[in-house]
């Protein structure tokens, strides 16, 4: 095992390749850095509030935005998607379908599907208020995502039996979101950034174009 100077980097003290590593430190409540379907992404244990706040600050985002979460597969969510009708459920999970050859000829039209989700009346383990913001709705998204969608079943327990993960742009506030590891590292190579950001090593899948978000009940586009 290779041992690093105390000396060392920070960035390359907190980077591993280890799915289960990695979960491991959002269950610290560190912050994670990792890649997504488009771009790189940066994010938390959306149950614990400390390291939300933590993501907030780097990020100056105001806490009533709310914040995206993501998951590995539908299932997990079904306890969510019972407010919405037969057509609104169907609209939400075409959207998650892989479309055919999506690795080859389509990457250029590949797009990331979030959905404003409305809070059922009763949840087992109901949104935390710093994740759903002023909104009577939950930001989600099944991410296409490999890597994440292990690094999402590690992160199913009692507490977060939708093995969500935070997921929002991975750079600090003015800046473009970041594109591989290097230019995450880059972003928060500042001691007071990297103290407690690690980072989940891999590739984006390329998609061409920004992730979009619409509302599940009305189908509009957000963003």
């Amino acid at each position: 095992m290779k041992s690093y100077n105390r000396n060392a980097t920070k960035s390359i003290q907190a980077t591993t390749k280890d799915i289960v590593k990695a979960a491991t430190w959002l269950a610290e409540g560190s912050l994670l850095a990792y890649p997504t379907e488009s771009v790189w992404g940066i994010g938390c244990d959306p149950f614990n509030k400390s390291a939300v706040m933590q993501l907030l600050a780097i990020k100056q985002r105001p806490i009533d935005k709310g914040m995206i979460v993501i998951t590995d597969r539908v299932e997990r969510i079904a306890p969510l998607l019972t407010a919405l009708n037969d057509k609104q459920r169907q609209m939400v999970l075409d959207s998650w379908q892989p479309s055919p050859n999506s690795q080859t000829h389509n990457i250029k039209t590949q797009q990331a599907q979030t959905w404003l989700l409305p809070l059922p009346a009763q949840l087992k383990i109901t949104m935390p208020s710093w994740i759903t913001g002023r909104h009577d709705s939950v930001a989600v998204r099944v991410i296409a995502h490999p890597l994440i969608q292990q690094l999402c079943a590690q992160m199913v327990s009692a507490d977060n039996p939708y093995g969500f993960v935070i997921s929002t742009s991975c750079n600090p506030s003015s800046k473009t979101p970041a594109l591989n590891l290097e230019q995450a590292q880059a972003y928060f190579s500042d001691k007071n950034l990297s103290s407690n950001v690690h980072y989940l090593s891999g590739k984006t899948l390329e998609y061409q174009l920004p992730s979009q978000i619409s509302d599940a009940l009305t189908g509009k586009i957000i963003r």
